[in-house]
């Protein structure tokens, strides 16, 4: 390990208080410590644990019954689920260029966002029923088998 102010081969000089190991340079006199590898970022959740909430809410377990099992907060969870989605769209960036697509598929499907008309009458709403179409794309074919290989 070299010293960042000075870069001469500093020796070690024990661990802090979590382990990680410590160094101190000869020529300044400085200590400074490895720089660790955060995946993370700056949340101080285990890689074990929000491994398990990953995969919870990957088989489409709701966000508070992950809560419930692993015991992580709501809050923490949404900050990960959303540290997730931003690398594995640098990933994706990253991997999947250039695909050569002939066909697209465009499927629509309709959900009630609201709710239902009697329901509102007993609520008293002034919100008129509505609706909102999600357009759902899938690859075709060739280009499936082309991601696959990936």
């Amino acid at each position: 390990m070299t010293c960042h102010n000075c870069q001469i081969v500093a020796k070690k000089f024990g661990k802090d208080r979590k382990g990680v190991q410590r160094f101190r340079c000869n020529a300044c006199k400085k200590t400074f410590t490895e720089i660790q590898d955060r995946p993370l970022g700056t949340m101080r959740l285990s890689m074990e644990k929000a491994l398990q909430v990953v995969q919870l809410l990957v088989e489409g377990v709701s966000i508070r019954s992950a809560e419930r099992i692993t015991g992580v907060e709501k809050k923490t969870i949404l900050s990960l689920l959303e540290r997730v989605g931003e690398r594995c769209e640098m990933l994706l960036e990253n991997l999947i260029r250039n695909v050569p697509v002939k066909d697209i598929q465009c499927d629509e499907l309709w959900a009630y966002v609201q709710m239902k008309e009697k329901r509102r009458r007993a609520r008293l709403s002034l919100l008129k029923r509505s609706a909102t179409p999600i357009a759902l794309l899938r690859l075709s074919a060739q280009a499936n088998s082309f991601l696959a290989g990936i």
